[in-house]
């Protein structure tokens, strides 16, 4: 798409054409792809985001999908980040371990979900050591993207040690929330391992 626009100032009720904007405001509306919907690499862009305010069943040694993202658009040589809200892990039996996943299917079309079978880009394990106050967790992964295609991304959980019921708790005041970001093009790994 190409500009110029005219975007009405809310509290001077002047109009503002996009050459007068920051850089960034005016990358975000001359830069808009129309393939995807998702604006230009660098931009920061959320491109899908899942909300979920029921608790999950009991959770034992079977994994167990909880939350599934489909068909968010990625481009080649860019950094895509999912996060989740802090997780509730609550269990009926001190001292149960959880592995929580992001598990994570690419595709060149839409419409294939990412399944258990699938892949993860990370995980987190802990113990639950109370099971009337469970830890609060948030999980942060990234996928590096090496071409132009679509992610599903599921959140998954399973207990790995222990004999309890583990539940992840979904409320309106503590939702499941997980968000996928465009965090632009990838620089490449250049940190220093120590």
């Amino acid at each position: 798409m190409a500009g110029p626009y005219s975007i009405t100032n809310p509290v001077q009720g002047q109009p503002i054409s996009s050459s007068g904007f920051g850089i960034g405001v005016k990358n975000a509306i001359n830069d808009l792809d129309s393939r995807t919907g998702a604006l230009e690499s660098g931009s920061q862009l959320v491109t899908k985001r899942g909300h979920r305010t029921t608790n999950t069943g009991n959770i034992t040694t079977t994994e167990t999908p909880i939350l599934r993202l489909d068909d968010c658009p990625v481009r080649a040589g860019t950094i895509i980040q999912v996060s989740s809200s802090p997780l509730n892990l609550d269990t009926s039996v001190a001292n149960d371990i959880a592995s929580v996943k992001i598990r994570y299917k690419y595709s060149t079309v839409t419409g294939v979900p990412a399944t258990i079978a699938d892949g993860y880009m990370g995980q987190m394990r802990l113990s639950i050591p109370d099971i009337t106050n469970g830890p609060l967790v948030p999980l942060n992964m990234f996928y590096y993207a090496g071409a132009d295609g679509f992610l599903s991304i599921l959140l998954t959980a399973v207990r790995v040690s222990g004999t309890g019921n583990i539940v992840i708790v979904g409320a309106s005041f503590d939702p499941i929330d997980m968000v996928i970001q465009d965090l632009g093009v990838d620089p490449g790994a250049t940190g220093v391992n120590l």
